[in-house]
């Protein structure tokens, strides 16, 4: 049967009154629990991949719909979605002569933010960051002559090296290893332990290719992000 129009008045009249209800201090969570019963259907959500960015699809009583992103904690930097920029990022600065305890500065400054529940990096953090980039940690150390760090290697690059050889980003190189594209092994090279890339003549050849085929790619899709925007 339709609704009569005292009754449509009526519905209004609670549905205003909602807000009221929930934020009363008599209010327990249970009685909560029973209010979101009678406004939401289904609640979806869909986590992107392993990293902190969370889809949520909320389908009222009704048939509206409402899509938000929410950010959840993680337990590793290399789950973050903008974990490439960070390292990126962190490259940049150490390349204009920042220390660990000032490039922490930087970020927080920037807003970028690290995994688990921490709001800030400290210069522990950025000196792990630095050496998962293959950078050692003063800019005296790392303008040393390639050479020195040579020594009884046959088509072996540190990931420092092997990137000024191939002329592109350190923070590149490092993702092709987290993907498995380049073989590597951990060796201790003086006081600590680094990368060392197996690249022959051959390899090299391809991986200037890998990287020509990504730079095309992602001109391409600048240029179709263009004309879509």
């Amino acid at each position: 049967m339709p609704l009569t129009s005292h009754e449509r008045e009526q519905i209004r009249k609670l549905s205003s009154d909602i807000p009221a209800l929930w934020h009363a201090s008599t209010t327990t969570p249970k009685d909560r629990q029973t209010i979101v019963r009678q406004l939401i259907e289904r609640i979806v959500v869909t986590v992107q991949g392993e990293s902190e960015k969370v889809d949520v699809n909320i389908q009222w009583s009704g048939g509206h719909k409402t899509n938000a992103l929410l950010i959840r904690p993680v337990a590793r930097l290399e789950q973050l979605s903008y974990y490439d920029d960070l390292l990126e990022r962190v490259s940049a600065l150490h390349e204009e002569g920042h220390t660990s305890k000032s490039i922490a500065s930087k970020l927080n400054e920037e807003g970028w933010r690290p995994a688990k529940r921490r709001n800030t990096f400290n210069k522990e953090m950025v000196a792990s960051l630095l050496f998962r980039l293959g950078r050692t940690k003063t800019n005296k150390t790392r303008t040393k002559p390639t050479s020195t760090l040579k020594v009884n290697r046959s088509n072996e690059w540190t990931l420092p090296e092997l990137a000024r050889k191939l002329d592109m980003p350190p923070v590149t190189l490092y993702s092709w290893l987290k993907n498995d594209r380049l073989t590597a092994k951990k060796v201790k090279i003086g006081s600590r332990e680094q990368w060392l890339i197996q690249a022959d003549k051959k390899e090299i050849r391809r991986l200037r290719s890998l990287r020509k085929k990504a730079r095309t790619w992602a001109l391409h899709k600048r240029v179709h992000d263009a004309k879509v925007n």
